[in-house]
């Protein structure tokens, strides 16, 4: 599954990217890690007529959920949707068909098991650059208060050989090339185009790499930069 990642990009990396300028504060809302546990606000590239960012939690909430408590029960549960089940659950279906989004990200983050142990890897472009995650959305709004939340959810696949290698469970974020990301925001694209996308990313895009345990621990910062830097271990030395 994906529930880790690093979002850092700047204005001219997105614009560079996606071809507009993000019309959303970025400096508020940088990662280099972050746990979808936190729901944190990122932003996301919609389609409202036009390519444009909108800013977002993590942890989709159906517009159709009743009460503060169950949205935030749900909101838990919806960090990942499988692409497999995704045009099946009511969960997902209308976002699946109509609220399609883009997550930037510089790249993310699981952990290999090896005997009794767990040990974290970072995974990011092979060029550097930034990954699009696909991803649904939707908007909630709370009775109660009448709080307005735009929330989303990312797209897991089954692992390529890279990744299986790594995550035990043998998922992966849905990760797409540049025709791809295009092709799953755009509100005329089909049913059969989207279920297309709903793939591995080939082996080669990837590079990773062991990072320290520091970034297992929940009661320590983990948001700086060296989180993301190379530590090796008696097994892959």
């Amino acid at each position: 599954m994906c529930y880790n990642v690093a979002a850092r990009q700047r204005t001219e990396d997105l614009e560079k990217k996606y071809g507009i300028k993000p019309n959303v504060e970025l400096d508020a809302h940088k990662y280099y890690h972050v746990s979808g546990y936190t729901h944190p606000i990122l932003p996301v590239l919609i389609w409202k007529s036009g390519k444009r960012f909108e800013l977002m939690r993590w942890g989709l909430i159906p517009s159709w959920t009743k009460g503060e408590e169950k949205a935030k029960e749900v909101s838990n549960m919806t960090l990942n949707a499988k692409a497999e089940t995704i045009f099946e659950k009511p969960m997902y279906m209308r976002s699946i068909a109509k609220s399609r989004c883009i997550l930037p990200v510089d790249g993310y983050y699981q952990w290999k098991e090896v005997g009794k142990m767990k040990y974290p890897h970072y995974i990011y472009p092979k060029d550097k650059g930034v990954f699009s995650l696909g991803c649904i959305y939707d908007t909630w709004i709370s009775e109660a208060t009448g709080e307005v939340v735009n929330s989303f959810s990312i797209i897991t696949t089954e692992a390529n050989e890279v990744m299986a290698m790594i995550n035990s469970g043998k998922r992966m974020p849905l990760i797409l090339d540049d025709k791809g990301w295009q092709q799953w925001i755009n509100p005329k694209s089909t049913k059969k185009e989207i279920q297309g996308l709903l793939k591995p990313s080939p082996n080669e895009i990837l590079s990773y790499h062991t990072i320290s345990h520091t970034i297992s621990h929940p009661n320590m910062n983990t948001n700086y930069p060296d989180i993301q830097n190379e530590v090796l271990y008696y097994w892959n030395k």
